[in-house]
Order: C-alpha cells, then structure tokens, then sequence
C-alpha cells in the first residue's frame, strides 16, 4: 500500500471490508463532522485525526514490524545471550546512567575508581562486554561522543591500533598513531 493512512480507511470505509475498530469510526466521525466556524479553533482531537490520517500508510506498518521485534535493530540489553554475525553497537552520552567515554578513561587505570563511582564503572563495563561478546564474525563500534586521548588509548589497548579510526566526524580527536 502506497497511500495515507487516511486513504486506507476511505477505501476500508467505502468496501466494509475489514470490518473498522469502533473507535476509528467514532474519530472518523467526529473529524469528518466538525466544521470550521468563523471565530472557532480547530479541537485537538480534529486536529490529530487529521494529522494521523496525513501519515503515509508505510509508515505505519514499519512501526508496527519494528513494535512485534522484526527488525535488524535491537537495544543494548535486550541482546543479552544472543548471537549475531555482524555487530554495530553506537555508545553515546544518549543516557545519563551510561558515559563510554569516562568509563574508557577509568579503565585504563581501573585501580583509580573512585570508590563512590565503582557502581557505575561496573555498570558501564558490563554492558560494552554484553555488546561487544555478541558478534559471531564482526564487531564495530561507533562512538557518538567525543572521546579523549586516554580514552582511545584504551581501545586501541583492547582492539589493536590498527582497528581503531577516526572516521572524520569529530568522533574523538586524532591520535598520533
């Protein structure tokens, strides 16, 4: 289906065929009976009717896969003991619970946590090995923060010097390497 969500349920309205949940019908009539007056605002209600029923159709049923778990994406806990062959993990500031770039930067000296920190770095270390444990044949990771000089110094620890790139976007500034 190429058309709107409002011409999808035009054309299920003129054939009767699926058969249209009550609370549609009762939101299509109330948005297909107000009319504007001069002086009245449009009510919300008509206003997010008509605005859903502007939505392309596709659009939709690309949530609706995404919603019942069909899709090549997943978040970073719900990979938990599953296995992959390819792997994009992006670790970003996104979450407030999780900083990669601090956390890289403890781990080059894990014995300087401070102790009222050693929860996070836990917490932080745990789940980049839930990440990074998952691919069967390939990892990649991509950093959307900026990540400082000790910091790539610890990936390029763990990963090889010659596996860690500034993929010119700003990501983390240039090492020396």
């Amino acid at each position: 289906m190429t058309g709107t969500v409002g011409e999808v349920i035009d054309h299920i309205l003129a054939t009767g065929y699926p058969r249209l949940p009550e609370k549609v019908l009762e939101h299509e009539q109330v948005s297909r009976s107000w009319t504007a007056e001069q002086g009245t605002e449009e009510p919300e209600i008509v206003a997010r009717i008509r605005q859903l029923r502007a939505v392309a159709y596709t659009e939709i049923t690309a949530l609706v896969t995404f919603l019942n778990g069909h899709t090549p994406f997943e978040t970073k806990h719900s990979v938990k003991g599953e296995q992959f062959e390819n792997v994009l993990v992006v670790l970003g500031r996104g979450w407030n619970k999780y900083n990669f770039d601090q956390f890289l930067t403890w781990a080059a000296a894990p014995d300087q946590v401070p102790g009222d920190k050693l929860e996070t770095y836990e917490r932080n270390r745990n789940l980049l090995y839930v990440c990074c444990s998952r691919p069967k044949v390939r990892l990649a990771l991509l950093f959307t923060q900026e990540l400082s000089p000790t910091s790539v110094a610890t990936l390029d620890a763990w990963f090889g010097a010659g596996n860690v790139h500034d993929v010119g976007i700003g990501a983390f500034p240039p090492t020396n390497n």
